[in-house]
């Protein structure tokens, strides 16, 4: 179970997203902007963008905790957490010539985004906005996803993408995946 900090973080990242969309965006746009963004800012800076757990899906990488909002948000249906409440009350889902269009109706806590958060947000929405939902799907098809992916098929549910494997896949060097792997090491063990 996410902490209402991850929570928050993760609400902001996807409404600073849907922000620079204003008219909304399909789930493949936005699960892959997200993805690419994780990924690039564990490269770059060894952390994660936000704690949202990615799970290889036929189209690629989904974000497991967003979908679920985005999913109730079509439903109609209500967290009795409150903080999902809150993320479900910050987006809307429409049908729009068959495909589901996400679209922010609050917008994103800015101080849950750090610098190098929207410097990798804007990179990631700015390279990946106009590109073709099949073909940015494609894109996502990385190694990470298809280690993920040939677990689930194989057992028949949802695999996680670890972030290492994320990291590994967009590029990261042997020192960055070390950094990467201790503090995943550390975030497991240590009771703060």
């Amino acid at each position: 179970m996410k902490t209402t900090d991850q929570i928050l973080k993760i609400k902001a990242t996807v409404l600073y997203v849907l922000g620079q969309m204003p008219l909304g965006v399909d789930y493949i746009h936005l699960f892959k902007i997200l993805y690419f963004a994780q990924q690039k800012h564990l490269v770059t800076y060894g952390m994660p963008l936000m704690e949202d757990t990615f799970c290889a899906r036929k189209h690629g990488p989904v974000p497991k905790l967003t979908y679920k909002v985005l999913k109730a948000s079509e439903k109609g249906l209500t967290f009795e957490q409150q903080d999902m409440q809150d993320f479900l009350s910050g987006v809307r889902v429409e049908l729009r010539d068959d495909h589901q269009i996400v679209i922010a109706i609050q917008k994103a806590d800015m101080d849950e985004l750090s610098k190098s958060d929207v410097l990798v947000l804007d990179e990631c929405i700015d390279r990946l906005r106009n590109i073709d939902a099949f073909d940015l799907s494609d894109l996502s098809h990385d190694k990470a996803w298809l280690k993920a992916k040939r677990t689930a098929d194989r057992t028949g549910e949802d695999a996680k993408i670890p972030m290492y494997d994320i990291a590994d896949a967009g590029g990261a060097t042997k020192e960055m995946l070390c950094v990467i792997r201790e503090r995943q090491w550390i975030e497991r063990h240590v009771n703060y």
